[in-house]
């Protein structure tokens, strides 16, 4: 045997290691602080729609100006998505999770004290900044601790969450926006800040991050943590990073490709899912003519319905793999919003409304594990967060063309509009997915 070969298999790397570590307490702490994360950037996401109705009524806004109010957030999601993803790279993934944490549950508070259309557009704008950074820097964080035989899973759990937060935003506005007025909303949204300081003070750096800056002796303390023996990371390899990686890295090859199935689906899936989600409480005033508190009632009954979908993602992942969360979440989630359309009577509204959640909300759940798993950690959070962004264009444009819609009573484009965007996006993960199911970082050339 030559010298080469006993380098290489004396020495290991912090991929290696992290997939043969069995599943510690510290593993499950980190999951519950990420998945706090997702319900909390959740609820701050959809307290905006939910206070609309009222705001509407309040500040006598036709559908346009609610379309541009409902998009303003998001429009500050994309500009967030794209700062924070190399910030989380440069300067660690823990940096990125607390910055964006406590940024969006000040700026949410803050937006209690919006007196007009323009002060309300700047507060949650910039709180749109914070929750556009959220989702992939804390899936970027998560994928790196778990091995391929629980990641998915373990990601799926996160997306369990983020209906969770649907449901708190709609049982608050249901019970405490009659009375207290939609103000009350943005003063919970102060609540998650709290959260940054567990994860401060009780969640490590991510040892893959650790490895590629050249920290190794804080990667190996991290995989200890993580259940790692002395024996296992006395030969880590030395994996800093010896180049700076370009701006535009993702825009060649070898990400480019990937890229464009990421940014593709994002953008596709998030124009149908975010339009239709954000409008849904004033399309039921507005075009059915419900009560303020029948509308909250449909969209808790939906609320619950979205955890079901999620929940059956959790379950599906591992067993049938990434590619059939589109195809069942938008492919069939396409065909119900079509039917949704067709609902004439108010009594069915809640059936449907109920049937579409279930499916779509696992299409989206598949967006946000499997963008994680198939960039390496050198770029893993910039092209989570850009691919995000990509999404983050189509669901601020997609509030302003479905209000459009509304206005000149146009209701059934919406739901044409939902289902050709789900197709497209479900047609980029065919032509272009990768299936990762099962299979390491590395294995994926993901390491």
């Amino acid at each position: 045997m030559n010298s080469t070969t006993d380098v290489r298999t004396a020495t290991t790397t912090v991929d290696r290691i992290v997939e043969k570590l069995p599943l510690k307490s510290v593993h499950y702490f980190i999951i519950f602080a990420a998945a706090l994360g997702f319900m909390f950037d959740s609820f701050d996401t959809y307290i905006a729609s939910y206070a609309m109705p009222s705001i509407i009524k309040e500040w006598k806004l036709d559908a346009i100006m609610v379309g541009m109010l409902t998009s303003a957030g998001i429009w500050g999601m994309f500009l967030g998505a794209i700062v924070w993803g190399p910030v989380t790279d440069k300067y660690g993934r823990k940096v990125g999770f607390i910055g964006t944490i406590l940024g969006f549950s000040l700026f949410s508070g803050l937006t209690i004290f919006a007196t007009g259309v323009g002060q309300f557009l700047i507060y949650r704008f910039i709180t749109g900044m914070c929750l556009g950074g959220m989702i992939p820097v804390d899936t970027a964080l998560v994928s790196e601790y778990i091995s391929a035989k629980h990641r998915g899973r373990f990601v799926a759990v996160l997306t369990v969450l983020w209906p969770f937060g649907l449901l708190a935003a709609a049982i608050s506005s249901l019970m405490l926006v009659p009375t207290y007025g939609w103000r009350i909303l943005f003063i919970l949204g102060v609540l998650p800040a709290a959260l940054s300081f567990v994860v401060r003070w009780k969640v490590p750096e991510s040892p893959r991050w650790l490895a590629i800056k050249g920290r190794k002796e804080e990667a190996g303390k991290v995989l200890k943590q993580l259940g790692a023996t002395d024996a296992d990371i006395r030969n880590l390899e030395d994996e800093q990073l010896t180049e700076k990686v370009p701006i535009g890295v993702l825009l060649k090859k070898p990400y480019l490709r990937r890229f464009i199935l990421t940014a593709g689906y994002y953008f596709f899936a998030y124009f149908g899912y975010y339009g239709f989600v954000l409008w849904l409480p004033s399309i039921l005033v507005v075009v059915f003519k419900l009560t303020l508190v029948k509308t909250f009632t449909y969209t808790l009954y939906a609320a619950f319905s979205a955890i079901a979908g999620r929940m059956t993602a959790f379950y599906t992942i591992e067993k049938f793999g990434r590619k059939q969360l589109f195809y069942v979440g938008f492919g069939l989630g396409g065909v119900a919003s079509l039917a949704f359309g067709l609902i004439q009577n108010p009594a069915y509204l809640v059936w449907g409304a109920c049937v579409l959640a279930f499916f779509y909300e696992q299409g989206v759940a598949g967006t946000v594990v499997w963008t994680a798993e198939l960039y390496p950690s050198k770029v893993r959070a910039t092209a989570t967060c850009w691919s995000t962004g990509a999404g983050r264009i189509s669901s601020a444009l997609s509030p302003i063309v479905f209000g459009y819609f509304v206005a000149n009573k146009m209701y059934y484009g919406v739901y044409i509009t939902m289902a050709l965007f789900f197709w497209i996006a479900c047609g980029l993960v065919y032509w272009l997915g990768i299936e990762t199911k099962g299979r390491s970082l590395e294995d994926v050339g993901a390491a």
